[in-house]
């Protein structure tokens, strides 16, 4: 699963330069009340195209669930889940789901074990439809990692083009980061 942020970055870059594995790269563009998606998106397009003409092919794909008209924010890892289960099923052999959650991020433990669950129940009905795979694994290829080396890790022009903003401020040109978002603090130290 992949943000265009540095976490899921560095992930597909570990992955395409460290296995050999088939790859299917898949992004979410989730439309909420924070108005991140398109400057997600942006970075998307780039950090892919960047990694075609320098890597071994991948299949990408990407969908969109779209919550502008709630209040609420939806719960992004409840949301992977879902979307995940939906492109396993979609990739014939697909035994494995990498995302890249990290050790320090907030509640992890709980938070992926509810992903997992959420993941596994609906897997269960594609199962009992004699659908996917016996047996499914996730992975985390960067969960012990911090953000200061994940930085390291990526070559410098692939960093410049992630995106970490929660919260993006649309000017002329683009966007900018806004500075004062969770995900903008985790990163003022690479």
């Amino acid at each position: 699963m992949f943000s265009g942020g540095l976490d899921s970055t560095a992930m597909l870059h570990q992955l395409l330069t460290e296995t050999d594995a088939d790859l299917r790269v898949h992004h979410i563009r989730m439309a909420n009340r924070e108005q991140r998606a398109e400057a997600e998106q942006a970075a998307v397009e780039r950090i892919i195209a960047w990694c075609r003409g320098r890597y071994r092919p991948f299949r990408y794909s990407e969908s969109a669930l779209d919550f502008t008209a709630l209040d609420a924010i939806p719960i992004d890892y409840l949301c992977i889940a879902f979307v995940a289960c939906q492109v396993a099923i979609d990739t014939p052999r697909c035994n494995r789901v990498a995302v890249a959650s990290l050790a320090r991020d907030t509640d992890i433990e709980n938070r992926s074990a509810r992903q997992r669950r959420v993941f596994d129940a609906m897997y269960e009905c594609y199962r009992y439809r004699k659908l996917g795979e016996p047996e499914l694994q996730w992975v985390y290829p960067v969960y012990h990692a911090t953000k200061r080396e994940l930085a390291a890790r990526l070559p410098r022009e692939l960093l410049e083009l992630t995106w970490s903003c929660r919260r993006p401020l649309r000017e002329a040109a683009g966007f900018r980061p806004c500075g004062a978002c969770k995900a903008c603090l985790a990163r003022a130290d690479i």
